[in-house]
């Protein structure tokens, strides 16, 4: 297990970071990326689960593909792994 730590420009903090887990399942199909939710307070991204055979570009793009549907990406100063 890793995660991806990632920074934001907030317009009323200022700065922001938090970091999504990445958790690897070995009883899901090897290829498989899905999105883990949180649901108090609100219904956001806490984890990405995947496959064994998925690798860490394949995490980061498929992050930075949902930070983009969510219209977020052009608020993000740095995304690192941790």
């Amino acid at each position: 297990m890793y995660g991806l730590l990632v920074e934001f420009i907030c317009p009323s903090h200022g700065l922001e970071r938090y970091t999504v887990k990445v958790i690897k399942r070995f009883n899901i199909t090897p290829h498989e990326i899905t999105p883990k939710f949180r649901t108090k307070p609100k219904h956001e991204l806490s984890g990405i689960i995947i496959g064994r055979n998925v690798n860490e570009k394949e995490v980061r793009k498929f992050f930075e593909n949902y930070l983009r549907k969510k219209g977020l990406w052009e608020r993000v100063l740095s995304l690192k792994t941790v």
